[in-house]
């Protein structure tokens, strides 16, 4: 019991937390090659940055499992976003 003990708080030890004085560090994702090729889509779709893109779906999972190409999937099947004003203001009408 008394070895047990010593080797977990050993591993506390080790552990370092980052404190609020100190500089922010990145956050390092590494993705398969298939998911980031979806991840630079979206991006573009969307018109962020993949970096941007990822903090948001990473920000949405906190606390809950999160499938990062169901995710992706679902931004794909959005329409693309168009530019004329006249489709918009005939939604905006009809919804009124």
């Amino acid at each position: 019991m008394d070895l047990f003990y010593k080797l977990l708080k050993r591993k506390e030890n080790k552990l370092k937390y980052q404190r609020r004085d100190e500089p922010l560090k990145p956050l390092v994702v590494r993705l398969p090659v298939d998911l980031k090729e979806q991840l630079d889509v979206a991006s573009k779709h969307q018109g962020i940055s993949q970096s941007r893109l990822a903090v948001d779906l990473i920000s949405q999972g906190l606390n809950q499992s999160v499938s990062l190409e169901a995710m992706l999937d679902d931004i794909e099947k959005e329409p693309p976003v168009t530019d004329d004003g006249q489709v918009d203001l005939e939604d905006w009408l009809s919804r009124i």
